[in-house]
């Protein structure tokens, strides 16, 4: 193929891949404009702290627990989110998993970490901090919930 004959072939690929963008966008474009006014009109009306917590509500993660949490973290502190496994608030996403999802954002600006081991901070939900085994210098219930947070001793 002669590398005028190559260019034509892949300037007429380039027109297709456009036109195919194009018509992908237009075809898509009122749904998505739908969609984009009934999220704006459900939400638009929260307040910074309902669009912080809304998915914890709609995944019924107990933010009661995660304000706890808030309230004994400072700026920096690695911290392990500790909860049974088997339990499930979202179908086919264990509680731990979900639990540890969400406290990635809404824990902010202390810092996630994969194990309890690398925590200075065990943040458990319906599991007592003191089952990990790891010594620690201070642990706080949330008066009767099933809420502690466990500061690793140094």
């Amino acid at each position: 193929m002669t590398e005028a004959r190559l260019r034509t072939v892949r300037v007429a690929l380039a027109g297709l891949l456009a036109t195919t963008a194009l018509a992908s966008t237009l075809r898509s474009y009122p749904e998505s404009w739908r969609f984009l006014h009934r999220e704006h009109a459900q939400f638009s009306g929260y307040t910074p702290q309902d669009r912080l917590e809304a998915a914890a509500y709609a995944n019924g993660i107990p933010i009661d627990a995660f304000n706890f949490f808030r309230a004994h973290l400072r700026r920096g502190d690695l911290y392990f989110v500790s909860a049974p496994a088997s339990a499930s608030f979202t179908p086919g996403v264990d509680r731990s998993a979900t639990l540890q999802t969400f406290a990635r954002y809404y824990l902010l600006p202390a810092i996630a970490v994969a194990t309890p081991a690398q925590a200075a901070v065990i943040l458990s939900v319906g599991t007592d901090p003191k089952a990990l085994g790891l010594p620690l210098a201070e642990v706080v219930q949330d008066g009767s919930n099933p809420f502690w947070v466990a500061r690793v001793a140094q």
